[in-house]
């Protein structure tokens, strides 16, 4: 049994018509307490994760990765080298002791991993899990909670790099110490590099990975010895995010299904090793003294991931068995805050997209084939009373919580993005059809032949916790107010959602969960040209969209790319309303227990990996 299977049973049994309109406002204050915790950030082409490491040579004094060398907000750096990097040294927060060698972390997940092999599923939990382990080409650099997402990547098993002018290739140099563990006990090297490629990439007859065109801007690989590799490319603005991303590449050896069965166990060159797996129990990874980030980190002996249900973890919690809560639930926030004052509560930017998409028939034949049915939709919501609900603004404000200056309104793209995203709620253009207007959505219903309404299958999965599935059955009593019956349809994370949901196979309407650092990412796997960097998942048609998203894509200057991604927004797709934004997975809480110690600098950007940039540098306080 999957993971969503055992548990959206017993989230559905507990979350009951609270969530209805009431007077024309949404409730959703006082779920059980049963159903109190969540499941954590979501992904992309897979959801969730906490909160970040960067290549270095880390002083004793040093809590947090280090940064590549600045470039403007937003770029890629075109150059780095191990001299131009400085090393972020964040104050513990108040009350914590410093950094401290050793101890046992503990944190709580919802499932263990359907499979070890990182290569081979988008299941978030086994990509977070293979970042304990394996290495990657870059990673994403941690910052502090305003300063999230951060654009600029830094080196992982790259020391340094380089673009060519033209940015047709991108020439790496590896570092000299990183090295696999037992059984292969050897250097990484630049064979393993391009066999970790060609096996992603589905080359040289390996199976590809269900992501695989993630990476089909590299065009070919030349490793003239063994810490170089020049990468021949496809011109791509956000090369060093495709390479650092937990759900694209993991460096693996080339031994790997000779010398081990990557579906039985993970051997890389990452800051942990793997320990133990007990099904539907735990996984355990241990500390991995010949890091090449070391030898001071990673500060932890070993990391315990326990598999507990929301009330276990809650409890755990509370009597300190556990030292990271994910994401408890809004509604349970103050509580928790009052209850429990040896805690801690502390926000994270989700940096997610929550929107209702479109799938079969594509033919033209179905209701939504008219953009005035989808425009009407988006009319029906009201996201303001939405956004109260969901986030519980008036309970966490109430215990000192600030949430109304951290959640937004998601626009055609998603909240949140400095200097690309939109608010609609001020901009005329896009604010036509993102707000709250049902006698406006029965026009468009009307005038598009529906004025009776339809049924459509609604498919969405429980795997993301209580908030989230407050909000998927918020959506239908709105739609409802025009005329439109959505026909529940709760597909099995692991069997459906990740495979054919979330990638465009589905019949009806779809309520999505996707988390990028950039919009960049969302506008290509929403609407890039089909074929063109690996998106367009939901078979979107509209020849104009996907040429913008391709010159979005093949711009390099950063001022100039965000202005387009603003602009895209305005000109081509609010009218075109191909996906109808809801109001989720902006912000969300995390539960740190008394003995857990982490920097200031932990924030991400959305798609996880805390794992590889986060616990390296995390501690625990004894005593």
């Amino acid at each position: 049994m999957t993971g969503s299977s055992r548990l959206s049973g017993f989230w559905h049994s507990r979350l009951s018509r609270r969530a209805a309109l009431r007077g024309g406002a949404i409730g959703g204050a006082g779920l059980t307490a049963a159903a109190l915790i969540g499941c954590g950030n979501g992904d992309d082409d897979a959801p969730p994760a906490p909160p970040a490491p960067a290549r270095q040579a880390a002083p004793a004094t040093s809590t947090a990765p280090a940064a590549a060398t600045q470039a403007p907000a937003g770029s890629e750096t075109p150059t780095a080298t191990p001299e131009a990097r400085a090393t972020a040294t964040p104050s513990p927060a108040a009350g914590v002791d410093g950094p401290r060698r050793g101890g046992i972390f503990r944190i709580h997940q919802w499932f263990t991993p359907p499979s070890l092999d990182p290569h081979r599923t988008l299941d978030f939990s086994t990509k977070g899990a293979a970042s304990y382990i394996y290495s990657k080409l870059f990673t994403q650099i941690p910052v502090v909670f305003d300063e999230a997402p951060n654009p600029e990547m830094a080196g992982d098993l790259v020391e340094s790099w380089e673009f060519t002018p033209d940015r047709d290739r991108l020439n790496l140099t590896l570092v000299p110490n990183a090295t696999f563990t037992h059984p292969i006990n050897r250097t990484v090297d630049s064979d393993d590099v391009r066999f970790s490629v060609e096996r992603f990439r589905g080359l040289n007859g390996h199976d590809p990975a269900p992501n695989a065109s993630q990476l089909d801007f590299i065009q070919g690989m030349e490793t003239p010895d063994a810490r170089t590799i020049t990468l021949r490319m496809a011109p791509l603005a956000r090369v060093l995010w495709r390479l650092a991303d937990m759900f694209n590449m993991h460096i693996m050896p080339r031994e790997t299904g000779s010398a081990f069965d990557p579906t039985q166990t993970m051997v890389g060159s990452g800051p942990f090793v793997w320990d133990e797996l007990v099904q539907d129990v735990s996984f355990k990874v241990v500390r991995n003294p010949d890091w090449f980030n070391g030898p001071d980190v990673p500060y932890l002996d070993a990391v315990h991931e326990l598999i507990v249900q929301p009330l276990t973890a809650l409890t755990q919690f509370q009597a300190g068995g556990i030292d990271l809560l994910i994401t408890p639930t809004p509604d349970f926030v103050p509580a928790l805050v009052r209850n429990y004052p040896e805690g801690r509560i502390v926000p994270r930017k989700a940096l997610g997209f929550v929107y209702l998409s479109f799938g079969e028939p594509r033919d033209g034949s179905a209701p939504w084939a008219d953009a005035r049915v989808r425009r009407a939709i988006s009319l029906s919501l009201n996201r303001a009373d939405m956004i109260t609900a969901l986030y519980n603004v008036d309970g966490l404000e109430e215990v000192g919580l600030e949430v109304a200056s951290r959640v937004g309104w998601h626009n055609i793209l998603p909240a949140g993005f400095r200097g690309q995203s939109v608010d609609p709620r001020t901009d005329a253009k896009t604010g036509r059809w993102i707000r709250h207007d049902v006698a406006e959505a029965r026009k468009l219903l009307e005038a598009a032949g529906y004025g009776d309404g339809f049924e459509v299958p609604y498919n969405y999965t429980a795997a993301f916790g209580p908030a989230w599935i407050q909000e998927t059955e918020i959506i239908p009593q709105l739609v409802s107010d025009i005329g439109i019956t959505f026909k529940t349809n709760v597909v099995d994370y692991a069997a459906e959602y990740v495979p054919e949901t979330s990638r465009g196979v589905y019949e009806g309407i779809a309520l999505q969960l996707q988390v990028f650092p950039g919009l960049e990412d969302f506008l290509t796997d929403l609407y890039a040209s089909p074929g063109a960097s690996g998106g367009n998942l939901h078979r979107v048609e509209d020849a104009a969209i996907g040429a913008a998203v391709d010159d979005i894509n093949t711009t390099f200057d950063i001022d100039e790319r965000n202005e387009k991604v603003r602009n895209i927004q305005r000109d081509l797709l609010a009218d075109a309303m191909w996906f109808v934004p809801s109001v989720g997975w902006q912000l969300d809480w995390v539960g740190l227990s008394p003995r857990a110690g982490i920097p200031d600098a932990w924030h991400g950007n959305g798609r996880g990996d805390h794992q590889a940039y986060g616990f390296p540098w995390w501690w625990v306080n004894e005593g």
